[in-house]
């Protein structure tokens, strides 16, 4: 109902205010709106006195009596009535409730004026008597765009029909062409100081959500009782992220509702009690367009089925977004839905209702509208906040109405429910394996078995993420260039540096990556060849980015390429994005590597300890690291590696996480794929097929599709796929290699790795991969076509022993290495193998000789376990190479232990006391020191390397915090010695230096505990 006023308080409003502003005070500077009403049109009638009042947001801007015109008058350049709206564009509390209101315009027909009476006195009067309202014609119009336009877009010129605010019947209906035809003029006037402010609401965006209605309801709709629904609109306050607002006064579904063809009203308005609430934008749209996640039948719901059960509010809010809170809403969006309540009021009681409105599709680029379909839940907190990650928005209902309880066995709001439907709650602690699941069943909220659902659409200004479009550049464009680039004739490409004997420079460059690989494992001399092949020759931007194959395997691995190459047109903006890459590249070359790049100390220690077969040290950290960042898909994917050796089913669960993280990345996807191939190998097809689409360049991707092609019997495809591996291999694509398996990285492992030399068949390379990734079943079919392809050779020996070890059948492991042995002798990363098996199965003193045939070892872990069998004059110059090259926190432990034990026979009181010592000791101490402190520098939680600094630090103060370092991390310090703390998981390795395998008391040597 409208709001009745009388004629003293509105000639009140009209009248200047008798307040002085002092001469002195500071009046922050404001911008203006200035409206003219232009012309009122009335069509084949006669003119006609009209009284005008023109209203925002309170405000009273025009109260006038107008002529109107006929339908053959020319509109004048005059106006006819004036008024101004003074606002500050720095408030943007206020800005920000400007966008929730509309220009709100009242006319009415005079006849018999009295002269002495105002325009405003005719406008109450009738509003008072009740029998001139319907009389009255109203519009509401959007003015919002005039408050955030540009500098150059400083006016607004609006034409709009005037409709009756009461809705006629259907004999006193008029044409829409005979309704007034009003003409207004806004013009904004922006005060130049303001410039950043106009430049912050220009840039702004604005949330809109409509509340449709809602269907299938509990109980009918009843006029006693208040429906109210709330949601939630981002909020101009850095207190606060988000406001409330409320939907009330739903009403029951008229006649001829249709919920995808109407105007919405405005929300404001309607709260204010007004009459006449319709907005000028039409709400349209086809129900296959609504979001329907939970398969409701809409058709059987929408076609009257339940009449009585619906209440519709058809109303919006509005509100704006400042630039900050975009990435504020970006960010949530990720990561929570966004809340919706119903309330049903009643005098005895009540109903409350919640939805979760999963906006995520906003997130895509160039999304704006969304359109949801979304079912009731019963009010519960927890649930809000776990789903939201926000408290209840009202104060929900403690009771429901009386007469209800006979169909409702509990008026609890987490009422039980007899559907097929269940919540399933997970209650889990933080370093335990036991989780409690509370299955409730809650009755429906809906009026049969199913629940209650509202249509709501939530509307964008502009979408969160902008449609990337790439410049087109013409061919003419593109033939002058190339003019321009060949005017001088081609230029030679000869190499001229010293000492170089090849004048190609293909060549060249491929003698300079063979000799840069060997760099870090043979010495210096390589790396003087390197640097004499490519001085004074072509400049580094030139070796980056005169190769443009680097930048079509850029693009290959980022793009579906069979989506660009259906037309010469699409082909040329491939060419344009493969330019942009070669530019990022020399930028590169440029500037220098990315800092940012660099592998996170946390991520190198939980790799170290993985690789260590270190495993609860290694889940503790990667544990760590996936709380700390929960949107991290790599760090999901190594824990689903890290847990493939102890819980399957928890690796596959944190590996679905990894890829609905990130759906694109290929280790994620392979991993993934080889997991459903044991359980179900049809399901694995699209994984298979999107690796083959994602990485068109990665051979070793196309060897493994199609070993799974081949072992579903496929034969003809699998052959296929395995000549275009071949064909992609012959280019020799650098981004195979982008994924290394050595130390320190995803895919290092603790065996000594398999030699594979180039050449050599593409199913080795897809078997170690696979086998790094713990996809065993798969190897082993990349084995049996090695088998049957290249027969027996020493890889394949070691791969099979591999996988069988890694299923723990270690004595199984022996029998392939002792063939292997009687073959092809005596090869030291066979050896190494074997000497683990030997040591898992309890057979210390074969572990020892099996090191010792071995020779040198490669991998850290090897290197770590031999130390002990080997000479004690080698173990320090092994441990000084070692934290060289593949330096590690167990491998600075092992050092600093080696450098204790040298001081070994001293008293614990001597140990602490420097003075007793001799220079050599002392030497010892601080060389020990130092090693546990780059332990610690590499791994916090190294808890062995605490437990040494605990022993020789001083003062007592500093000694007895390193024990309590020591203690948390598992480790307990005696007058003796070291030794482990009673916990299962905190256990280390067998790493011993100076110390006999057979002489170890960790988990790995429990079988030689006397």
């Amino acid at each position: 109902m409208q709001k009745k006023r009388s004629a003293r308080s509105a000639s009140a409003m009209s009248q200047k205010s008798d307040v002085q502003v002092p001469a002195n005070m500071d009046v922050p500077p404001s911008d203006s709106l200035v409206l003219k009403v232009m012309s009122l049109r009335l069509p084949d009638q006669d003119p006609k006195h009209f009284a005008i009042k023109v209203t925002f947001f309170d405000q009273l801007l025009v109260h006038a009596i107008i002529k109107s015109i006929g339908a053959r008058d020319e509109e004048s350049s005059n106006s006819v009535a004036n008024g101004t709206l003074t606002y500050d564009p720095s408030d943007y509390e206020k800005m920000s409730l400007y966008a929730d209101c509309p220009l709100v315009v009242h006319i009415q027909p005079l006849r018999n004026i009295d002269t002495s009476k105002s325009s405003a006195y005719h406008l109450e009067q009738s509003v008072i008597n009740p029998t001139k309202t319907r009389n009255i014609s109203c519009c509401n119009i959007d003015i919002l765009s005039i408050f955030l336009g540009m500098e150059d877009q400083q006016k607004m010129c609006i034409k709009k029909r005037m409709e009756p605010m009461v809705e006629p019947s259907m004999m006193h209906r008029k044409s829409w062409d005979t309704l007034p035809l009003l003409t207004l003029e806004l013009t904004a006037e922006r005060d130049a100081s303001n410039i950043t402010h106009h430049k912050v609401l220009r840039d702004a965006n604005w949330m809109k959500v409509t509340l449709v209605a809602c269907y299938n309801m509990f109980i009918p709709f009843e006029k006693d009782y208040v429906y109210t629904a709330a949601s939630k609109l981002p909020s101009y306050s850095d207190d606060n992220e988000a406001s409330l607002i409320t939907f009330s006064q739903g009403y029951r579904e008229p006649r001829r509702f249709n919920c995808t063809n109407f105007y919405p009203k405005w929300e404001s308005l309607r709260s204010a009690g007004e009459v006449f609430t319709q907005s000028d934008q039409k709400l349209q749209c086809n129900l296959k367009e609504l979001k329907n996640e939970d398969n409701i039948d809409l058709q059987h719901y929408l076609n009257k089925v339940l009449p009585y059960h619906t209440a519709v509010w058809g109303s919006f809010h509005r509100t704006l977004m400042l630039k900050d809170k975009d990435a504020w809403l970006w960010n949530h969006l990720r990561c929570h839905k966004w809340p919706f309540e119903m309330h049903i009021y009643g005098d005895s009681g009540g109903y409350s209702f919640m939805a979760f409105l999963n906006l995520f599709q906003l997130l895509f680029p160039g999304e704006q509208i969304i359109r949801l379909v979304v079912p009731l839940h019963w009010v519960h907190p927890v649930l809000m906040m776990r789903e939201c990650g926000c408290d209840l928005l009202l104060t929900p209902n403690d009771r429901p109405p009386s007469g209800i309880n006979e169909r409702i066995p509990s008026p609890s709001p987490a009422l039980p429910r007899a559907s097929k439907s269940s919540r399933v709650v997970t209650d889990s602690s933080v370093g335990t394996s036991v989780s409690t699941i509370t299955t409730v069943q809650m009755k429906a909220t809906g009026a049969d078995d199913n629940d209650a659902f509202i249509i709501v659409e939530v509307r964008l200004a502009k979408p969160l993420k902008s449609v990337a479009k790439v410049p087109r550049i013409l061919k003419d464009e593109i033939s002058g260039m190339l003019v321009e680039m060949e005017k001088d004739g081609p230029k030679s490409r000869k190499c001229t540096g010293r000492g170089q004997l090849e004048t190609d420079w293909q060549k060249t460059v491929k003698s300079a990556v063979n000799s840069l690989r060997k760099v870090p494992y043979y010495g210096t001399t390589e790396f003087c060849t390197f640097n004499r092949q490519l001085s004074e020759t072509r400049t580094r931007v030139e070796l980056t980015t005169s190769c443009w194959q680097d930048a079509a395997t850029f693009i290959n691995n980022n793009f579906v390429v069979q989506q660009y190459l259906h037309s010469d047109d699409v082909f040329e903006e491939l060419v344009m994005m493969a330019q942009a890459c070669l530019m990022k590249s020399a930028c590169a070359v440029l500037l220098g590597p990315d800092k940012n790049r660099e592998v996170d100390p946390a991520v190198r220690a939980a790799r170290h300890a993985r690789q260590m077969q270190d495993i609860n040290h290694a889940l503790e950290l990667f544990f760590k690291l996936v709380v700390e960042e929960p949107r991290n898909a790599d760090h999901w994917r190594e824990v689903s590696t890290c847990l493939k050796d102890v819980d399957r089913d928890w690796a596959n669960v944190c590996l679905n996480k990894a890829v609905v993280l990130n759906p694109r990345h290929p280790l994620s996807l392979l991993s993934k794929a080889a997991m459903l191939f044991e359980e179900n190998p049809l399901a694995a097809e699209p994984f298979f097929m999107a690796l083959l689409a994602f990485c068109p360049v990665w051979s070793t991707v196309w060897a493994v599709t199609s070993v799974y092609f081949y072992e579903r019997q496929l034969y003809h495809v699998a052959d296929v796929i395995m000549k275009c591996a071949e064909k992609v291999r012959a280019e020799r694509s650098p981004e195979e290699k982008r994924f290394p398996r050595t130390w320190g990285r995803e895919l290092g492992d603790w065996y000594d790795s398999t030699p594979l030399l180039p050449g050599m068949s593409l199913y080795y390379d897809a078997a170690d991969l696979l086998l790094r990734l713990r996809a065993i079943p798969l190897a082993e079919v990349c084995m049996s076509r090695i088998l049957s392809a290249h027969g027996e050779t020493a890889p394949y020996y070691h791969l099979i022993a591999l996988s069988c070890r890694l299923r723990g059948n270690y004595e199984e492991a022996m029998c392939h290495l002792n063939i292997a042995f009687t073959k092809f002798g005596e090869i030291n990363y066979l050896r190494t193998l074997e000497a683990e098996c030997q040591h898992r199965l309890g057979n210390i003193d074969k572990a020892i000789e099996s090191f010792g045939k071995a020779g040198c070892c490669n991998g850290a872990f090897s290197i770590l376990m031999s130390v002990a069998c080997g000479d004690n004059q080698k173990s320090r110059a092994i441990l000084l190479d070692l934290v060289r090259r593949q330096k590690s926190a167990y491998a600075w432990t092992a050092l600093a232990e080696d450098w204790l034990n040298s001081i070994t026979d001293m008293s614990e009181t001597d140990l602490k006391d420097s003075s007793k010592m001799s220079s050599q000791q002392l030497n010892a101490k601080c060389c020990a020191i130092s090693s546990a402190i780059q332990a610690l520098k590499m791994d916090r939680r190294a808890g062995k390397a605490w437990a040494i600094l605990g022993k020789m630090v001083n003062p007592c103060a500093r000694r007895l915090y390193c024990l309590q370092m020591a203690s948390m991390c598992g480790w307990d310090v005696t007058d003796k010695d070291v030794k482990k703390a009673s916990l299962p998981s905190k256990y280390s390795l067998c790493f011993g230096v100076n110390t006999s395998i057979g002489e170890c008391r960790c988990s790995m040597c429990d079988r030689t505990h006397l």
